[in-house]
């Protein structure tokens, strides 16, 4: 039987379907998934289904059936130990009582040598439910606030010992070091870019303030956003990340959120701008209309966070300037530049620049 592959990148599966399954019947994963729902649970073994693979992890979508109901059920391979999957495995291992309102179902967790196996609730994505609109933020937005506010600062000193020492830590010396590394590479990129004419055109009205903005004010150039506090956040809120059974209903939806890799403990409106600002930077119909969107979505979660004590005392429009220059500055760019001389895109570089020459001449980097 062919391997299955996943057609988007071209990454072949680590097993064959009977591989697999072979493997599934020889771990006992039926008996073991039956304990784990307290009722018996059949595999239909003929529906099993590749969703994505890459070269961490492949995923697979499974039906078990339970008596007369049928249950979907993620079953996620992570093929090695690399850091990034570490830190989502012990998300779902080591964190899943203090984080399981944030989290789907976790019914049964197997390392297996050099791989983890991960079954979970199948939980569907917001992207493919619906044509998402900025009204809807409204029904993401509480979920995110609750999450930081449950984990902020003390809230998260309490149970550290749970995060300790797998999650990282954005104020660490080994993550400001990163950041420096990520930086020294843009500076590297900005040159080079001054030899390939097409991208010298866009760079060059930004080169000498974005290299003097490296050479003097990095790599945390506003030490406003680390006061603000810190608490854990996911790193990555893009639609496929955020999932809910019933996005059809009014009100904040059954969010559940996924893909953990980029979990850190670090200031808040990291994920603000990730969740608001990447979506109207690649949607051109929102972006006519992207400073009501900002204060609305910002005017929104700092009001949420005020349910839970937590009150910030630079002007919240600001920090979400601050979070995105911060973020674009130490890896957007870096990202962009990098997908540009790979031949791979970087769609968003002259959004990343416009809002960088704007909101750092606004917020005094800029010159």
């Amino acid at each position: 039987m062919e391997r299955l592959e996943e057609k988007t990148k071209g990454v072949v599966a680590l097993y064959s379907q009977r591989e697999l399954v072979s493997k599934l019947q020889e771990q006992q994963i039926e008996q073991k998934l039956s304990a784990a729902l307290h009722k018996k649970a059949v595999i239909d073994y003929q529906s099993i289904r590749e969703l994505k693979s890459t070269q961490r992890s492949s995923i697979y979508q499974i039906l078990l059936q339970l008596d007369s109901d049928e249950l979907p059920v993620i079953f996620k391979i992570y093929h090695s130990k690399k850091y990034k999957n570490e830190i989502e495995v012990n998300i779902y291992s080591e964190a899943s009582l203090f984080l399981q309102e944030f989290l789907p179902e976790i019914y049964l967790i197997e390392k297996h040598g050099k791989e983890t196996w991960v079954f979970m609730e199948f939980v569907r994505q917001i992207r493919g439910q619906l044509t998402f609109t900025p009204k809807h933020f409204d029904s993401i937005i509480p979920t995110i606030a609750k999450l930081h506010a449950h984990t902020f600062e003390e809230n998260f000193h309490q149970h550290q010992k749970t995060f300790s020492p797998w999650l990282p830590l954005y104020q660490s010396q080994d993550m400001k070091a990163s950041r420096e590394k990520f930086i020294a590479n843009t500076i590297q990129f900005l040159d080079q870019s001054q030899g390939k004419e097409s991208l010298s055109k866009v760079i060059q009205p930004h080169f000498q303030s974005l290299k003097h903005i490296y050479e003097n004010e990095g790599p945390d150039f506003f030490p406003e956003l680390l006061e603000c506090g810190s608490c854990i956040t996911h790193g990555d809120l893009h639609l496929q990340n955020i999932c809910s059974h019933n996005t059809a209903k009014a009100g904040p939806w059954d969010i559940q959120l996924i893909d953990w890799e980029s979990a850190k403990f670090s200031p808040p409106w990291f994920d603000m701008v990730v969740l608001v600002e990447l979506l109207i930077g690649f949607r051109l119909d929102w972006q006519r209309h992207a400073e009501e969107i900002r204060t609305r979505t910002v005017q929104l979660y700092t009001n949420e966070i005020k349910k839970y004590g937590i009150h910030f005392q630079t002007k919240p429009m600001q920090l979400y300037k601050m979070a995105y220059l911060q973020r674009t500055l130490e890896k957007g760019l870096h990202t962009q530049l990098r997908r540009i001389f790979d031949n791979r895109g970087g769609e968003l570089l002259s959004y990343h620049l416009e809002k960088v020459s704007t909101w750092g001449s606004e917020l005094g980097i800029y010159k």
